[in-house]
């Protein structure tokens, strides 16, 4: 896959080579499925923060670093932060702005829409501090919200992925190590966050961890493929 000079952050999986390469691979894993309580049926893929707990009446992300990377599969055209009730961060579109801008390519998103990994928009996660990620598919209606719990990890383990994250420097190698390291362990939250951090350096291999996660997570476990 190309890689701009941003380094992997503009990188948009949904586009036709990476669903190609959903559309013919079968289920590696569990899905990281957030779904939509308006609509049966109806899911959005989120990669990270990773989803840990998705049998709860929300699901929930245990997040493994204090700054978590945001990063959903699907365009949206809105992401929410709440806590409680209380809207802390919002990114949309302007008001009215529905359709993509005169004389733009066919098949243009509308001006706004999100794509791609999302840098954490606030102060750090607090251990244990609960907030709301609301996500508005691109295709959905004004209310058509799919939800995810964010729960902080325990403080000593929210220290050492912040340590670990910030360690790592520009080198793919010590990236690649250590995403692989957190996969050993069984650590899921931190080696999605290691591996999608907006802050990662762009590399085949790295690339090629991308996309294996997310065939493993974008699969429902008793679906066609996504």
């Amino acid at each position: 896959m190309g890689r701009c000079g941003r380094g992997w952050r503009g990188w948009r999986p949904h586009r036709a080579l990476a669903l190609a390469w959903l559309a013919i691979l079968l289920p590696l894993g569990p899905p990281a499925l957030a779904s939509r309580p308006d609509a049966a049926g109806a899911s959005l893929c989120v990669i990270t923060p990773r989803i840990t707990d998705p049998d709860g009446p929300l699901p929930a992300a245990l997040v493994a670093v204090s700054r978590p990377t945001l990063f959903v599969v699907e365009p949206l055209s809105e992401l929410q932060i709440l806590e409680g009730n209380r809207l802390l961060w919002r990114q949309g579109p302007p008001a009215g702005s529905t359709r993509p801008t005169a004389g733009a390519p066919f098949g243009a998103l509308p001006t706004g829409t999100i794509e791609g990994p999302v840098p954490w928009p606030l102060e750090p996660i607090r251990p244990g501090q609960a907030l709301t990620l609301r996500l508005r598919p691109l295709e959905g209606g004004a209310t058509a919200y799919a939800v995810v719990r964010l729960i902080g990890s325990p403080a000593r383990q929210l220290a050492r992925g912040d340590a670990l994250l910030a360690s790592l420097g520009r080198d793919p190698y010590r990236w690649r190590l250590a995403v692989e390291a957190a996969m050993e362990r069984g650590d899921l939250p931190l080696a999605s966050a290691l591996l999608f951090a907006f802050e990662g350096p762009g590399a085949a291999d790295l690339d090629a961890l991308r996309l294996a996660v997310i065939r493993r997570s974008c699969q429902p476990a008793d679906g066609p493929p996504r």
